[in-house]
Order: C-alpha cells, then sequence, then structure tokens
C-alpha cells in the first residue's frame, strides 16, 4: 500500500512527522480529500500498525475522527484479519512442512519418524484446506492489490471500487461461516 500512499502526495509542503521511530515525509500539492484522507488512514493503521495519534498528524485530521473511521470501518476486524492472511498462513504452514521433511530425512528411531510423517500429513492436509478455499482475508488482498494496480491508472475509479470493495467485504464477512473467516 506504500504505493498508494505516495501517489496520493506529491512534494511542494514538507512536513515531517514520526511514528514508531520513523520518519515520513508529508507533503502534497493540494489538500488531500476526506476519502483520501480516509484511505491513507487506513492503510496507516491497518497495514502500518501506526497508533492513532500518529495516524492524526500524519493525514492532518483531529484523533476522534480517526477513531470513529476505525470504529465505523471495522479496521481492528481488517487489521487482525491480514495477520492471518491465506499468503501469511501458507508461508508458515509450507516452511514447518519444510522443517519436518528435513527432519524426517534424518531421523533414524522408527517411533519418530512416525510421529513425523503423521504430522507432514497433518500439515499438508492444512495446506489443501487453506489453498482451497477462499476467505475475508484473501478477499481483503485481491481487494487491496487490485486497487493499488487502479489507483495508478485512475484514482478517482480506484477510490470508487475501494467503497464497493469496502461494502462487499463487509458483506462477505457477515455471511460466511467462522471457520472460513
Amino acid at each position: 500500500m506504500r504505493d498508494i500512499i505516495c501517489s496520493m502526495r506529491y512534494i511542494i509542503k514538507p512536513k515531517i512527522v514520526s511514528s514508531k521511530n520513523t520518519l515520513h515525509l508529508c507533503a502534497m500539492k493540494e489538500e488531500l480529500s476526506y476519502d483520501q484522507k480516509k484511505a491513507w488512514a487506513k492503510t496507516l493503521y491497518t497495514k502500518e500498525d501506526a497508533a492513532v495519534p500518529d495516524i492524526a498528524l500524519m493525514v492532518g485530521a483531529d484523533e476522534v475522527i480517526v477513531s470513529s473511521w476505525i470504529e465505523e470501518g471495522r479496521w481492528n476486524d481488517i487489521k487482525r484479519s491480514l495477520l492471518i492472511s491465506k499468503k501469511v498462513q501458507l508461508h508458515i504452514l509450507y516452511d514447518t512442512l519444510e522443517l519436518l521433511t528435513n527432519n524426517l530425512r534424518k531421523e533414524t528411531d522408527l517411533a519418530k519418524m512416525i510421529k513425523e510423517v503423521e504430522l507432514i500429513g497433518k500439515y499438508t492436509a492444512a495446506i489443501k484446506n487453506l489453498e482451497s478455499e477462499t476467505g475475508v482475508p484473501y478477499i481483503v488482498q485481491v481487494a487491496e492489490q487490485f486497487t493499488s494496480w487502479l489507483l495508478r491508472r485512475d484514482p478517482e475509479l480506484a477510490r470508487q471500487v475501494s467503497i464497493h470493495f469496502d461494502a462487499f467485504i463487509r458483506e462477505q464477512d457477515r455471511t460466511q461461516p467462522r471457520n472460513i473467516r
């Protein structure tokens, strides 16, 4: 999402703000619209793990407004779902499976080998299950990638699509069974 943030700002009026030991150059040719501020705040909160006071300073909004955006948009749920995104979970599962497979090759004790094989079977099943389902975290991931791509081509259309994606994701979140979220 960094390219979304960068494409929304232009170097004219520089202002340096800090967040979690990171300096951000907030330079804009013109003031951001309300929707642009909200989109930037959402990215900072969900992807960058920025604190509300830092977000308010960076986007030029009141802390109370940023807090209301977080609550109304259910950004905590989005932030949480990104932590358990399909991509991240698959990466962890594949790393663990590789480790188990390497351990199995070195193992000489039959009892330990049987346990390793059982674990490998469980991890393989978990990977297969995860790769075959499309839950809300995956939808969020695709929506962000598409919106980021579209923003470089047509910022206004990207903003409109983002609004519809948000509504779609909220609807999917309400209708999907808990084990797929």
